[in-house]
């Protein structure tokens, strides 16, 4: 629950109180130099946003793709830490972004404390007319690229949450010219549910049943894309900062699309409400002949608690 950017601060900050000190400084420096050091990768600053990047020199194709968490398909909500929401508006502003490829997540509605998945898709029909929509759970993936195939990633799933409601993956193959493009809409389970009391054994059990039920996600969206040797994109709300390790073996074997931004620290959550946006809990990942020609993240103009992931993906042939 701690924002990454902590894991840097700390140790600056310890740097800074050397000032005041008149023993052990150089040992408090040289602790405090090896603790940034080995924590580099879980501080969530994006080291590559001072590198170049070189374009391949046979780009065959370019996909626009737009990745959201919808907060609860914009259903009026209002608290502490959610601004009212409306539909509309949300499906105007997703419009206005004209992408070949969305990825949303939380299409769904709350019932108590339970997430329930939409299935009506008028509402997509009536603003997306040309687009094909792929519905699993609460992932909804619109793509006006012709559909190849999908599939959920773990269709087996053992374990069961209401909040949110398995699957947790969809992958959807869509032709992109002579190539087929794999694209992977995730939305991972939060780790924690606040609202339980602490102090009972129902808080601690749902924290181990989810533990285990990402762990077996990721493993599986892992093995997939390990296996796939098309060009893919990964994207979505992870509810995974960088600072945890769940998703470091899939960041092992992809390419982070954040590393094309100039974004020193790329935080995606949380926009507006009562708290800073200072945590990353969404993620794009390629793969396989593919890269970013541009990476935006967007303020979603109140329309979710969580920055827009717009990307304009380049697919390349080998040279």
């Amino acid at each position: 629950m701690m924002p990454p950017i902590v894991f840097a601060a700390a140790p600056i900050i310890l740097i800074l109180a050397t000032l005041l000190m008149k023993r052990f400084r150089l040992w408090v420096v040289a602790f405090s130099i090896t603790a940034f050091v080995i924590s580099m990768p879980s501080t969530g600053i994006n080291f590559a946003a001072f590198t170049q990047h070189s374009p391949p020199s046979k780009i065959s194709a370019q996909v626009h793709v737009v990745q959201m968490n919808t907060d609860f398909w914009a259903q009026q909500r209002e608290g502490s830490l959610t601004d009212p929401r409306n539909k509309h508006a949300m499906l105007n502003f997703l419009r206005s972004l004209d992408a070949d490829i969305y990825l949303l997540q939380e299409h769904m509605r709350p019932k108590g404390n339970q997430a329930i998945p939409l299935t009506d898709l008028s509402d997509v029909a009536e603003k997306f007319p040309e687009y094909q929509a792929i519905t699993a759970g609460t992932l909804l993936t619109l793509t006006r690229l012709p559909v190849v195939d999908h599939t959920v990633v773990n269709p087996k799933n053992q374990y069961s949450l209401r909040l949110p409601p398995p699957p947790y993956a969809l992958k959807v193959n869509v032709q992109v010219g002579d190539q087929i493009l794999s694209t992977y809409n995730v939305y991972m389970p939060i780790q924690i549910l606040l609202e339980k009391q602490w102090l009972s054994s129902e808080f601690y059990d749902e924290i181990r049943t989810r533990y285990f039920v990402r762990k077996d996600e990721f493993h599986h969206i892992t093995q997939d894309v390990a296996r796939n040797d098309l060009p893919l994109v990964i994207a979505g709300d992870f509810n995974t900062s960088p600072a945890m390790g769940d998703n470091r073996s899939l960041l092992n074997i992809t390419t982070d699309a954040a590393s094309f931004s100039k974004a020193l620290y790329p935080a995606t959550w949380r926009v507006g409400g009562q708290l800073p946006k200072l945590w990353r809990t969404d993620w794009l990942l390629i793969r396989n002949n593919v890269t970013v020609s541009q990476f935006q993240s967007l303020d979603p103009k109140g329309n979710s608690d969580h920055l827009v992931q717009s990307v304009t993906l380049s697919l390349y042939e080998k040279d």
